[in-house]
């Protein structure tokens, strides 16, 4: 072999090693990366949660020493969310290490009436933990409700939607405030007013509506007339007087 041949062979050899080496730092790296434990979450910070123990929120989210390359974020926030008192968790990572969870408490609202019992629940229909008194709480009282209510529970979530618009803006429109609120899976949301009278909501559908053709009837009969009768506006264009 001559000096020309030999250096090109060297060359070739040398090519080839620093390829493999390229190929193997190119493939390895992420690799060793990935698996390295410089790169496992060793710190959760839980910030938010008052009602409940930062442990019970850490046992269900699941992800002391898992890779921050590989952290289901998503399914971790889906299990915190399960606590009846979580109405939103969020998981952000904190590079190198950490990962914040940010906690949106519930917050009580109102009661839901069955019988003698008495369930908290927000503004969302979700019964809450524990039954302490809320200082003027609306009562909605469930006529037909039989089962008993847990934590975690929903409770119709039209009627309460329905509940809170009425009680805004049944003053604010007709200068009347509501006496009390009734709820029926066959009739929905009634409720009476301090003017005496009784009406029939329904559902939450188109209550805008509904409430201008009860402004409309109060006005053109005159409240004193409505006294002890039943306004159904569950009908659209179609209200009944009894």
């Amino acid at each position: 072999m001559d000096q020309k041949t030999a250096r090109r062979v060297r060359l070739t050899r040398w090519r080839r090693l620093i390829t493999a080496v390229l190929v193997v730092t190119l493939v390895g790296g992420p690799v060793a990366l990935y698996l390295s434990p410089l790169l496992r979450v060793r710190d959760v910070q839980v910030s938010g949660a008052t009602a409940f123990s930062t442990d019970e929120v850490l046992s269900l989210a699941r992800i002391d020493d898992q890779s921050m390359l590989r952290l289901n974020l998503a399914a971790a926030e889906h299990r915190v969310e399960s606590i009846p008192m979580v109405q939103d968790a969020r998981l952000e990572r904190r590079w190198p290490y950490a990962v914040r969870i940010e906690i949106t408490e519930r917050a009580p609202w109102a009661f839901w009436e069955i019988g003698q019992d008495h369930y908290v629940i927000d503004s969302e229909g979700v019964v809450l933990p524990g039954s302490a008194p809320i200082e003027n709480a609306p009562v909605i009282r469930d006529v037909n409700g039989a089962a008993r209510l847990v934590p975690g529970d929903h409770v119709d979530r039209d009627a309460v939607a329905a509940s809170q618009t009425l009680l805004q803006r049944v003053p604010e429109k007709l200068a009347m405030n509501v006496s009390s609120l009734e709820y029926t899976p066959q009739q929905g949301l009634a409720l009476t007013t301090d003017g005496g009278y009784r009406v029939v909501v329904g559902d939450s559908q188109n209550l805008d509506y509904k409430l201008a053709v009860w402004q409309a009837i109060d006005e053109r009969l005159g409240r004193q007339a409505m006294v002890g009768h039943v306004l159904d506006l569950r009908f659209g264009d179609r209200p009944s007087f009894q």
